[in-house]
């Protein structure tokens, strides 16, 4: 293997690609779809809350209203009392969009929490504002019946916050607990990108012969480094410009300095995810070498490049047993290493030994997953008719052939 070589390939391959339709389309195009998603939304809720609703009222307990009216008072809803006579009439005007809905409250169920509101749509999702109140002014309403004081009411309606601290003293920043789960998201992200990037242009290379000329100025495994190593900048590049856009827009909403953003945060979840992104690039390029074209290649090798991800699928176990005995021995196979870690990181506190000797086995597994894969993508390169099988990548990896 010569370095020098390896800086050519990576410096054409990166150059290359930087210029490619496919990277600047899926660079700017990402982050504008998330922000005009995020645009929507906002905008949306926004109309919704600043939209009147017009609720009808039948209190047939005789003196519940009062409560509800005080709690929506200032609010979008406006609420009107009206006898119970007047359900069917009611029932019509909601038809007509003359009402948004009607609430009925009756003995039976003020006693049971159970309230009917009459919408014209059941699956409608406009009754959270009025679902507060309810709450709010039901829980008053007995809480009287029941001959509690002012004071008594106060307290017993009182907030419970949990706030859960260490016995060092240490508090967690909330960057602790976001850093981690964002590397794993975009590790994900690039993998899917430009992971099948990296694959279908070691195919399309293959395809076009072109892959013959280069091997007869470098070496496989200098073709193959070089790949990864442009790949992964450029994979970083598009995270740099993803993470630029969404901290710009989210600094206009909140404040980025109570995050603690901090290189003593970040540089873990960083580690991790540099390093996963360098393993699954080498799996990517050796199972493109394998294949004769994209639809030639077999399901079970697809399904090679999702085997790194089984932690994401187990991610909400993983999460709340952190410390498992399973979680640790995830921790360390080295192809589940970074997605676990990752997983761990903001679910508990990890001492330095462990973070240490896991991402020791994580490079150990690149440098594993780097020669393995430089030996299958040497020898299956120039297999230009056919896809490789799994028997002929096991010979692929015992001897010459």
């Amino acid at each position: 293997m010569k370095w020098l070589n390896v800086g050519k390939v990576f410096r054409w391959e990166f150059l290359k690609n930087l210029k490619s339709p496919v990277f600047l389309v899926t660079t700017l195009m990402i982050p504008l779809i998330m922000l005009l998603s995020v645009g929507i939304s906002y905008f949306a809720t926004s109309s919704a809350a600043r939209e009147e609703q017009q609720v009808a009222v039948i209190d047939e307990t005789g003196d519940f209203f009062p409560y509800l009216e005080s709690y929506l008072a200032g609010s979008m809803v406006k609420i009107t009392l009206h006898d119970s006579a007047e359900r069917e009439k009611l029932a019509g005007q909601v038809e007509e969009r003359k009402l948004d809905g009607y609430l009925l409250f009756t003995a039976e169920n003020v006693q049971s929490g159970i309230i009917d509101y009459y919408d014209r749509d059941a699956k409608g999702m406009n009754t959270i504002a009025i679902e507060g109140a309810i709450e709010a002014a039901l829980t008053r309403y007995r809480m009287e019946k029941m001959g509690l004081t002012e004071e008594e009411i106060s307290l017993a309606t009182a907030p419970v916050i949990l706030r859960v601290r260490s016995v060092s003293g240490e508090e967690a920043s909330i960057a602790s607990t976001i850093a981690p789960i964002f590397f794993s998201m975009i590790l994900v992200i690039a993998v899917m990108i430009s992971g099948q990037v990296l694959m279908y242009g070691v195919l399309k290379e293959k395809r076009n012969r072109i892959v013959e000329i280069l091997l007869s100025s470098v070496t496989a495994t200098d073709l193959l480094l070089g790949k990864i190593f442009a790949f992964g900048l450029l994979g970083l590049l598009q995270i740099g410009i993803w993470l630029a856009v969404g901290l710009t827009a989210a600094g206009r909403f909140i404040d980025l300095a109570e995050l603690g953003m901090t290189l003593e945060v970040l540089l873990p979840s960083a580690l991790f995810f540099v390093g996963g992104y360098i393993m699954f690039a080498a799996i990517f390029a050796a199972m493109g070498a394998t294949m004769k074209d994209a639809e030639g290649g077999s399901q079970t090798q697809g399904l090679v490049v999702l085997i790194p991800m089984i932690p994401m699928f187990a991610s909400g176990a993983i999460m709340m047993a952190p410390n498992a005995a399973w979680v640790r021995i995830l921790s360390y196979i080295p192809i589940f290493t970074p997605m676990t870690m990752l997983m761990r990181i903001p679910a508990t506190t990890l001492p330095w030994w462990e973070m240490a000797s896991a991402f020791a086995v994580l490079l150990l597994g690149i440098a594993f997953f780097v020669y393995l894969g430089a030996r299958i993508f040497s020898r299956g390169l120039l297999q230009f008719d056919r896809t490789v099988s799994f028997k002929e990548m096991g010979k692929m990896l015992r001897r010459n052939y």
